[in-house]
């Protein structure tokens, strides 16, 4: 029942600023209270999935570059303020997943969830900055392996770990129905 009212329903729609703008996500019907697009979420992965490729790429072909001192400091970034305030204003990757994605009807899932695995992920930027600084380059492969699965998984497959875990530690009915 709840699934229904917050996914592509008439009433649902789309704006870029949540409302306030500092809002965490947009109030949806349903039983959920607040939402995230899924839509903008998945596209978001997308890039996120793209700058970890790159990365790695990076890293193997021309370590030279150290790309590492400037990516885990930005996905940090993203990540706490995606966390913190949703994909837009204040979420790079955010704005432009949902710009990407603003002529595409919404898809509205619960924000707890993502707020969770948002929170991972800022934790795997630390780990990447932490083994940069201790100049553990295979570490950092590692973690950006795990970064490259993970974000491909939610832009391609639709399926966030992090949102699984959440389900896991939290009885979340309305979770349940997603």
């Amino acid at each position: 029942k709840g699934g229904e009212l917050m996914n592509t329903t008439a009433e649902s729609h789309h704006t870029f600023l949540t409302n306030p703008w500092w809002s965490m996500g947009q109030a949806q019907p349903g039983e959920c209270g607040l939402c995230i697009n899924e839509t903008a979420t998945r596209a978001r992965a997308g890039l996120l999935n793209i700058l970890s490729g790159t990365t790695i790429f990076l890293l193997l072909a021309a370590p030279e570059l150290d790309p590492v001192r400037f990516v885990a400091p930005f996905v940090i970034f993203d990540m706490i303020t995606a966390a913190t305030f949703g994909l837009t204003p204040v979420s790079p990757a955010g704005i432009l997943g949902t710009a990407l994605t603003m002529k595409i009807h919404p898809v509205w899932k619960p924000i707890k969830p993502k707020r969770f695995a948002w929170t991972l992920g800022a934790t795997l930027g630390v780990c990447c900055l932490t083994f940069w600084i201790f100049g553990m380059t295979e570490w950092i492969i590692a973690v950006l392996g795990i970064c490259f699965i993970l974000t491909w998984l939610e832009a391609v497959m639709g399926f966030c770990v992090g949102c699984w875990m959440y389900s896991l530690l939290v009885k979340c009915e309305v979770c349940q129905l997603h």
